[in-house]
């Protein structure tokens, strides 16, 4: 749920969401508008993986302190646009948000690891396949993009990670900002800074650590939902990813 101090946030313009399931590249994005376009962006969320200044300053991440109201009131007088981070679903608003869509069997293994190694909760990858922990994979991306909410750009993670040119120049159309410079942020860079938060980053490496009993149990919640989104043509050949796909726009 979104901390407290922020949800200020939630109804305020000039926002643009930031939007994903947990652990399918809300950061990673977050990097590109840094990176690509010298933009911060801020979150829902108190961010606490992000303490270490370092890392703060390579995603971008802006506190917007104790009052959102006055920090969105000194945003709009200055005319900058805020860009959002958030894992809810859609709210009634009609702000512009971008999409991050990852194949939900590596989502669902890193956000398995993410809540047990670093929230500490105890919790299978069953249960998150079920959605026990919040939202299931396939309702978030259902609720975000079937029907594809108007004003919203889907990307990819694999395509935003390999600093795909058709998406990036996808990304500065729909922000109205120019590309400054590709994306060639190593992942290993990443992971030396925080290896917990950042722990493999590959759908290949996450999609192999499921047993043949997690597979079918995916398959049975959110294969139709997978090959919905353009994964798992071969749902038994572990990595399997498609070719680059152009982002969608509604």
């Amino acid at each position: 749920m979104p901390d407290k101090h922020v949800q200020g946030l939630q109804t305020a313009a000039p926002v643009t969401w930031l939007a994903s399931y947990p652990r399918s590249g809300n950061t990673l994005l977050r990097l590109v508008l840094k990176q690509c376009f010298g933009l911060a962006s801020q979150s829902l969320y108190l961010d606490q993986d992000f303490t270490d200044p370092a890392i703060r300053e390579l995603v971008g991440h802006e506190d917007v302190g104790c009052n959102p109201r006055r920090f969105v009131h000194l945003a709009r007088r200055a005319g900058r646009g805020l860009f959002v981070k958030t894992h809810e679903t859609p709210a009634t608003d009609r702000h512009p948000a971008i999409y991050v869509v990852r194949d939900g069997r590596s989502a669902v293994v890193s956000h398995a690891h993410y809540l047990r190694d670093i929230l500490h909760n105890d919790i299978t990858l069953a249960e998150v396949i079920e959605g026990k922990a919040g939202l299931s994979w396939s309702q978030h991306v259902r609720a975000w993009t079937l029907p594809l909410r108007a004003n919203t750009l889907v990307v990819r993670y694999e395509d935003l990670a390999a600093g795909n040119r058709d998406t990036l120049n996808a990304v500065s159309a729909f922000i109205g900002r120019s590309l400054l410079r590709g994306f060639d942020l190593s992942f290993e860079r990443l992971h030396e800074l925080h290896p917990a938060f950042f722990r493999r980053g590959s759908d290949a490496g996450n999609i192999a650590e499921m047993d043949a009993a997690s597979v079918r149990h995916f398959e049975q919640h959110h294969g139709d939902m997978l090959r919905a989104m353009g994964y798992g043509d071969k749902f038994t050949r572990a990595g399997t990813v498609p070719g680059a796909r152009p982002p969608l726009r509604g």
